[in-house]
């Protein structure tokens, strides 16, 4: 789904008129960018961000976003800052503002800001931007109600005055204007609005918008590993759809070989001690006992011990490599799926888990959260979901299906029986 970000720049109904059910949301703060990615985004609209008392959007979000594949839109206010500031990057920026800011014929964020009411009454607008005033006062010029050294000291005038306290009002106070106040109430031009219509048109037309991108390497810094940790958000996505696929192991296992045949190798070996170790646990999950067992188990796979520590080699630094660039391989599955034309079934799925999830008041629970047992639950997603026994090598299990930590196995099961039991109860 499309999330915009906007409120006293245009309402919601406008937005939806164009985009259709797209997700608006109020104007972005610091974290907004990433939760709405955490939440399915698939493309991204800011319009509308804080300036003033809360820390506002982050350009790392936003170059995050586009890392993840997103096309991210921006125009009108702080979108068009944003966007002025990151197209070389990807950043799609659309309309005057944007392209002021750009040129460097726009420098500072006042010519956007604006003081407006709280979401309760729809944002209503207590000042003028300065953006919209000077888009006015020139169209007041081509129109012949005022001369141009008139309308350059009233822009020198409102540039000189606190962004809240610009109004038409106070800037033609004490002046003989007449004519140019009543040409205001219905030829003054709301620029802001008017880039952010054409912004909607071009999100409306993404697939044939294209973004001058260059290449960047996305740098996981301090700062934004302490963002991440600090956003409130329910669980990705992304996590639903891979918890889908892990329903069937022989899927998952196909699917990350594949995603992750283009992501580079680790640059240190395997030590043959971890090829060892990861031998004599498959010996146990196996039953491989004896030395006879092992061998008539390595001929029935035509291997010999060489060949199997091959394998093994090669599973380990899969893992490696997977832990060492896990969102790039989870956006790698993503784009796999994609291809094969399954994605969206299985989005489907991950979108009903959801809705059972937010039903049940569990955005992301663990074994207690359900009254179970962390081993009974193990025991039912074992026999109802992968309809086998128990594996002996539960640390293995969890390597070869990239789990971080046995919490977040624990946390994958959990949700599917939020699934399971609701699904029961819908009958």
């Amino acid at each position: 789904m499309i999330h915009v970000f906007a409120g006293p720049t245009i309402d919601a109904g406008a937005i939806t008129d164009i985009l259709g059910d797209a997700q608006v949301c109020p104007p972005a703060r610091a974290g907004d960018i990433y939760a709405a990615c955490q939440q399915g985004a698939r493309a991204i609209g800011l319009i509308d961000g804080y300036f003033d008392g809360v820390p506002a959007v982050w350009h790392k979000e936003l170059l995050w976003a586009l890392d993840q594949g997103l096309p991210v839109f921006g125009a009108s206010s702080m979108g068009a800052l944003r966007a002025a500031e990151l197209h070389p990057f990807g950043m799609i920026g659309v309309g005057a503002i944007f392209e002021g800011y750009r040129d460097g014929r726009l420098e500072d964020d006042d010519e956007v800001a604006l003081h407006h009411g709280p979401a309760e009454l729809g944002y209503i607008g207590l000042s003028e931007p300065l953006v919209n005033i000077r888009a006015s006062l020139e169209r007041a010029v081509a129109a012949n109600v005022l001369d141009t050294a008139t309308a350059a000291r009233l822009i020198t005038q409102a540039k000189a005055t606190h962004f809240p306290d610009r109004t038409w009002a106070s800037l033609l106070a004490g002046t003989d204007m007449e004519t140019l106040r009543i040409w205001l109430q219905t030829k003054a031009v709301d620029q802001k609005r008017r880039d952010a219509i054409d912004m909607l048109h071009a999100m409306a037309n993404r697939d044939k918008t294209a973004a001058q991108r260059q290449i960047f390497t996305f740098q996981h810094t301090v700062m934004w590993e302490e963002l991440t940790q600090t956003v409130p958000t329910p669980i990705s996505i992304t996590t639903l759809i891979l918890d889908q696929v892990r329903r069937d192991p022989d899927q998952y296992r196909a699917l990350r070989k594949r995603a992750a045949a283009g992501l580079p190798s680790p640059a240190e070996a395997v030590p043959q001690a971890a090829i060892d170790r990861a031998t004599t646990r498959l010996r146990a999950d196996k039953g491989l006992y004896t030395g006879q067992a092992f061998n008539d188990w390595l001929a029935a796979h035509d291997l010999d011990i060489a060949g199997l520590h091959d394998q093994v080699r090669t599973e380990l630094q899969l893992a490696a490599t997977l832990a060492q660039h896990r969102e790039v391989f989870h956006k790698a599955m993503i784009d796999t799926l994609t291809h094969d034309g399954t994605h969206d079934a299985l989005l489907d799925k991950a979108q009903h888990m959801r809705a059972a999830l937010a039903r049940a008041d569990l955005p992301n629970p663990c074994a207690r959260d359900i009254d179970l047992h962390p081993r009974h639950l193990l025991a039912w997603y074992c026999h109802e979901v992968w309809e086998q026994p128990v594996p002996d090598d539960l640390d293995a299990m969890l390597q070869h299906h990239d789990f971080t930590d046995r919490a977040a196995f624990e946390q994958m099961m959990a949700r599917a029986y939020v699934l399971w039991q609701d699904e029961g109860q819908q009958g």
